[in-house]
Formats: C-alpha cells, sequence, structure tokens
C-alpha cells in the first residue's frame, strides 16, 4: 500500500512540473512582504527612499508620494521649571515654628540655598508666618519646589532674571479673585495665584471624552463648551498648565503619522482598479478598503476625475506592496481592440507636443502658427492679423490623436499596445520648458576724428571671452565702457570717448521661453500720403497712411542639451531723414537692418557691428548787409561743409533659467545694473 502512494505520489508531482514547464511568457511576482521582512533584508526600490516633509515627487514608476501630517509633539512643561537649576544631591534640613514669610525667605535662599534674591517691600511688612517640621533631610531642588508652593498658596510669586530672584506677591493676587485667560497655549495662562478659568479651543475638532479624562487625571474641572468646540478649565495655575500640556497631546489628527501615496491609473478604470488591489492584499494578509473607512491596514480612496487612486497606511511597507501590483494591474487589454486614452501633460504644452508627434507619426492636418523668425515681413503681418489657430490632429489606420487646447490634453484612440509603446515617448517630450533673459544694448556711435575707427577692441593675452558686464562708471575714460572677462585676460570694448559721441538708443531686459520669438519694438507712426481717394461730393483727396519707425528687436533663442544657445537675431532702425524730401514732399525713411543667426554660451555676449552711415551737410553763415556785398561780401559770409558717420553697434547677452530659484540670481543682477547708472553727467543736445 505504500509503494503505491509513493508511486501515486510521484506522478502527481512530474505532472505538476511538467505543467509549470509548458506555461509561456512566465512573470516573475515579488515575494511578499512578509517574506522579506522576515529575511531582514532591505528593499531595493528608489521609490522608498522619499522625505515625507518634501514636496510630493513624482517616480518613475508611476506613484507619488505624498507628505504626512506632522507628528505635533508636544514638549512638556513649556513654563521654565525653576527648581531644575538646584542640586538634586546636596541635602539639607529645614525646621521652620510661626517664623515670618521674610524670616523665611532669609533663612531659605540665603543661609540654605545660598543665592541672590529681593524680596518686594509688601512681604517684608507682612506678618504672615510659616509652620514646616521636616524629620529627614531634603535636596536643595526639593527644598525650592516645596517653598514655591507655600509662596503660591499666599499669592507670592517668584521670578528670575539675570542670575537674581525676584520674589514679591502676585499682580492679580487677592482673595477669592477669579482670572480668566483664553488660548490653548501654556503662555496663554495669566500668570496668578488666583484660581484661573481658562477657555481652550480644539484645533483638530471637538473631542467631547477629553473634558472628563482630565478631570480625573488632575485637579482641575474641566467642562466641554459645545459651540464653541473647546474645553473650560477651573483651578491653579499649575494645574491649568498641565490640564493644556495633555490636551496639546491629544488635540491632533488621528492619523497624523500615516503614509500616504497617490498612483495615477493610465490603462485601468480607477473603482476596477481599488477592487482588484483590495482582492490580492487580501491574499496576503493585508486588510484593506475602498470606502474611506480608517480600520483596515490600507485604506484607499478612487479619484475618478483624475482616475488616481490615494492610498493611506500605518507601515511603508504595505504603500511599497500597493505600488507593486498596481503597476501589475494598470496594464493594457490584450488584443487589437482600441480604446480612449487622455494624456494630460506636466510641464509642456499639449499643442507643443501634439506637432512634435504629428511629424512623427504622419497623416496629419496641422494649422498651428509658425514661430519662425525667418520668414518674410509679409508672412509675419498675415500671422500678425490672422487669428489664432493651432489644431493639431493625426489620423491613421492604427492611431488617431486630437490635441484638446481647451484643457491641455492629448487624446489617443488606438489599441493598449500601441499606447503603451508611445507613452514613454510622449513622457520623454513632457519637460520643462527652459527660459531666457535676453540682455540688451543698441547704440549708435558717432565716429569722429577721436573715434575714426569705430568700435576699437583692446584685446589681452585671450580672445575667449567667458563673462561679460556692463560699466557705466569707475572708467578711466568718460563714457560707456563693456568689458568680457576671458580666462588670462578680458576683451575691453571701448564704446566711445566722449558721452557726446554715443547715443544708447535702447537697454531693453526681456524673458522668453526657449524656441520662441521675443519682439522689442520702440519708435514713432509718421503720417504719409497714400492713395488718391476720389469722392464726388469732397473731390480728389489723399488718404493718409503711417509708417512705423524707431527699433524693432526680434529674437528667437533655441537652447540645447549643452546649455549652447543659438539665437535667431533680426534688427531694424529707421528714422526719418533730415533735410531731404522725397517725390512731393514725402519723408525720406532712413532704414539699417542686421539679420543673421548666431551661437552663444550662457552669458556669453555677441556683439554685432559695422552698419556705418554717412550724413553730409553744408551749412553757410553771414553777417547781415554785410554779407550781401559785392566784392567785399565775402569778408563776412562763411560756408561749412560737415562729413558725420554713425555706427550701429548691438549686443545681445543670453542667460538660461532652467529653474526658479535662478530668477533671484536675475533679479539682483538687474537691480545692481541699474543701480549702476550715473545720470549726473547728462547734458542736453
Amino acid at each position: 500500500m505504500k509503494q503505491a502512494q509513493k508511486i501515486l505520489l510521484g506522478f502527481i508531482v512530474t505532472a505538476g512540473l511538467s505543467a509549470c514547464s509548458s506555461v509561456p511568457n512566465s512573470v516573475a511576482v515579488n515575494g511578499s512582504y512578509l517574506e522579506k521582512e522576515s529575511k531582514g533584508k532591505t528593499v531595493n526600490n528608489d521609490l522608498s527612499s522619499h522625505d515625507e516633509k518634501a514636496r510630493p515627487q513624482t517616480q518613475s514608476s508611476g506613484l507619488v508620494y505624498l507628505p504626512a501630517l506632522p507628528d505635533g509633539k508636544v514638549t512638556q512643561t513649556s513654563q521654565p521649571n525653576l527648581a531644575q537649576q538646584f542640586s538634586d544631591n546636596e541635602q539639607v534640613k529645614l525646621t521652620a515654628d510661626s517664623l515670618k514669610v521674610k524670616d523665611y525667605l532669609h533663612y531659605v535662599f540665603g543661609d540654605l540655598l545660598g543665592v541672590n534674591y529681593i524680596i518686594g517691600d509688601a512681604i517684608t511688612n507682612s506678618d504672615d508666618a510659616i509652620t514646616i517640621n521636616l524629620k529627614e533631610q531634603l535636596s536643595k531642588r526639593r527644598l525650592f519646589s516645596i517653598s514655591q508652593d507655600l509662596l503660591t498658596e499666599r499669592g507670592i510669586i517668584i521670578r528670575e532674571q539675570d542670575d537674581i530672584f525676584y520674589i514679591h506677591p502676585s499682580e492679580n493676587a487677592s482673595g477669592g479673585n477669579v482670572v480668566y485667560g483664553y488660548g490653548n497655549k501654556v503662555e496663554d495662562v495669566p500668570n496668578t495665584a488666583s484660581s484661573i478659568i481658562q477657555i481652550a479651543p480644539f484645533t483638530s475638532g471637538m473631542q467631547t471624552p477629553l473634558a472628563n479624562t482630565i478631570r480625573q487625571m488632575t485637579n482641575v474641572d474641566a467642562q466641554p463648551l459645545f459651540d464653541q468646540h473647546a474645553i473650560m478649565f477651573k483651578g491653579k495655575r499649575a494645574e491649568v498648565i498641565r490640564a493644556l500640556e495633555f490636551m496639546q497631546m491629544m488635540d491632533k489628527p488621528a492619523f497624523r503619522d500615516r503614509h500616504i501615496g497617490m498612483y495615477k491609473s493610465v490603462f485601468m478604470p480607477a473603482k476596477e482598479l481599488s477592487k482588484k488591489l483590495g482582492e490580492l492584499l487580501k491574499q496576503e494578509g493585508i486588510s484593506s478598503n475602498s470606502s474611506g473607512s480608517t480600520e483596515q491596514a490600507v485604506s484607499m480612496v478612487a479619484i475618478e476625475r483624475t482616475n488616481s487612486l490615494v492610498f493611506f497606511t500605518n507601515n511603508e511597507a504595505f504603500l511599497q506592496r500597493v505600488e507593486f501590483w498596481s503597476q501589475q494591474l494598470d496594464q493594457p487589454a490584450d488584443g487589437n481592440e482600441k480604446q480612449y486614452f487622455i494624456f494630460e501633460p506636466e510641464f509642456a504644452r499639449a499643442v507643443d507636443l501634439g506637432q512634435s508627434l504629428q511629424n512623427l507619426l504622419g497623416g496629419g492636418n496641422s494649422s498651428a502658427v509658425s514661430r519662425s523668425t525667418s520668414a518674410t515681413s509679409e508672412a509675419k503681418e498675415q500671422r500678425e492679423s490672422s487669428p489664432r489657430n493651432t489644431s493639431v490632429s493625426v489620423n491613421n489606420e492604427d492611431l488617431r490623436m486630437v490635441v484638446d487646447e481647451r484643457s491641455n490634453a492629448i487624446i489617443f484612440h488606438t489599441s493598449g499596445s500601441e499606447y503603451r509603446s508611445l507613452l514613454p515617448l510622449v513622457k520623454r517630450l513632457d519637460v520643462m520648458p527652459k527660459q531666457v533673459v535676453l540682455e540688451v544694448l543698441i547704440a549708435e556711435v558717432t565716429l569722429t576724428d577721436e573715434f575714426s575707427q569705430g568700435v576699437k577692441f583692446a584685446l589681452a593675452n585671450n580672445r575667449a571671452a567667458r563673462t561679460g558686464y556692463y560699466n557705466f562708471t569707475g572708467s578711466t575714460e568718460t563714457g560707456l565702457n563693456y568689458v568680457l572677462e576671458g580666462l588670462t585676460g578680458k576683451l575691453d570694448i571701448q564704446l566711445f570717448e566722449k558721452n557726446q559721441n554715443v547715443n544708447v538708443l535702447s537697454r531693453p531686459t526681456i524673458a522668453v521661453r526657449d524656441g520662441v520669438e521675443a519682439n522689442i519694438a520702440v519708435g514713432d507712426e509718421i503720417p504719409t500720403a497714400g492713395d488718391i481717394i476720389t469722392d464726388p461730393v469732397n473731390g480728389s483727396r489723399a488718404s493718409v497712411v503711417y509708417r512705423k519707425t524707431g527699433i524693432d528687436l526680434n529674437v528667437t533663442p533655441t537652447v540645447n542639451a549643452q546649455g549652447v544657445i543659438l539665437m535667431e537675431i533680426e534688427q531694424e532702425i529707421s528714422n526719418q531723414a533730415s533735410g531731404d524730401k522725397a517725390a512731393d514732399n514725402q519723408p525720406t525713411i532712413f532704414t539699417r537692418n542686421i539679420k543673421t543667426e548666431v551661437i552663444a554660451a550662457d552669458g556669453q555676449t555677441i556683439m554685432l557691428g559695422g552698419l556705418i552711415s554717412q550724413n553730409n551737410s553744408l551749412t553757410n553763415t553771414g553777417v547781415p548787409f554785410f554779407s550781401d556785398l559785392p566784392v567785399l561780401g565775402r569778408l563776412f559770409d562763411g560756408k561749412k561743409d560737415t562729413n558725420t558717420k554713425t555706427e550701429l553697434v548691438v549686443m545681445v547677452t543670453p542667460r538660461v533659467v532652467e529653474a526658479s530659484e535662478q530668477w533671484q540670481g536675475v533679479m539682483d543682477a538687474f537691480k545692481k545694473n541699474l543701480s549702476s547708472l550715473d545720470f549726473s553727467n547728462n547734458k542736453s543736445n
């Protein structure tokens, strides 16, 4: 019989092993949390290391650890304990028979304790007596506590300041008086020897049984005040303080130390995921519920609007286990059945992500507005006049994608497997866009005999400029210097040698998002004659067309992965030429334009120059009457031919701002530049 049982058992084991070997696509499931704890090993999981006091941390797996409520520990005995400064080892003996209070104080504080003290006049003139007889010796600390209690009963308080004990009657001490106080902190309790009625409000909700507990533990009469959500204490100050300390210890949220996590489901509805999680946790011996009850080891709350689950537990190991099962369950359905998926970007704009995906997936339709600065002026004017339209979509046989700009979301209609393969790419593109702060200086330099060569460069040892700064004051030469510091030397750009040789047209500072065009325009609109309009009533008349003049700067920065900045710069300066008039007495517009693409490091300055213009003028001067005389008139007449050259200089310094903390440094530098400006030497022309 036993031989038959062995044969049967061997057959069953062999069949079981054969079945296990034939199962395809095996999945290695993590061991139970109980097994991990019994082995005494630390779980190697990046998600387990987090700081609950920090802001919520989004992990790569999808679980977000949320900060729990602080424990709010109460430090016992918040009031200063004067007895602690006396020794608990030195022993003394005290006997007093009908000693006046002042004599008792001299004996205890002067002879036995040996401290500096001052007694109030009211105590010196008092006839109140103290009788005490202690058979055994006691410590100095105990002696001070007994003496303090005896004085408190007589309305006398002790306070210390600068190693001197001041002993005097309480300000509110009078027989039978009651002092009122409000607040749940120790410092809110009145400093008096009389009876105190203290109203202490709750901070975390009304706890009616707490009043009965305090009555049993202390000599304070505690009564709940339901309408005020508070407790009223009545007793001596020391007892009221003990009651307040106990109240502070108990007046806390019931589950303030719980671990909190949030999981955003991608493929499964939150309610269905909660139900499946409960079944799996039950098999592991972890009690859970999704009804909001706090009696289970793990509480789950489903948020349907965001398709998320929030978990509450007292054990962090349970939270890690919930995370593991959530990832295993949150998988797309098998097969090619198409579903709807919604992706909500955390950092980028949905329309920007949609345009990138559209170019990758193909079969799309986009009417998004281009932001390239290389477009023609006519196209730019058309973009400015046309309404904004950023509809982006993709439609092919495997996938449909639509961007909902209103909710900043991307809607996919595809199979679960297709969406799962696409999701890592979408998350990788969803990054916080960088910002670039552009410091621009536009100046017009007059090229006189003193500055005939334009912008003068003085190189010292190294031409590789790393950082730059403006210097308005402190120069040995009057005017504006721009200094670029290099590794072993400096590049000194002398824009001008005298104030009257330069005209700083503009010096703006603007912040712009990576890849977006920044525009700075300052100027006037000059009226010019337009087309001839014929009206049967008023006849023919010329229409008025306003033409923009001034400064127009367009910069589009693009930051690459190494922090190098590619800038598309288009600068135009136009003004009405003085003197000359075109046909039909129309003003002549003088225009200078720079258009280029440059590369600069973070904080490096790019200078554009060399646009030189020339203005010739002939001035006649003469003495009235005498200059009109024949022959002799030339002695009183003069002509001056003036030739003036000016050069346009543009400097652009980009600074990359990746985090909000960097803005403070940018603001400090901007304020420093403003404070360095000196307008005391400005002269009107």
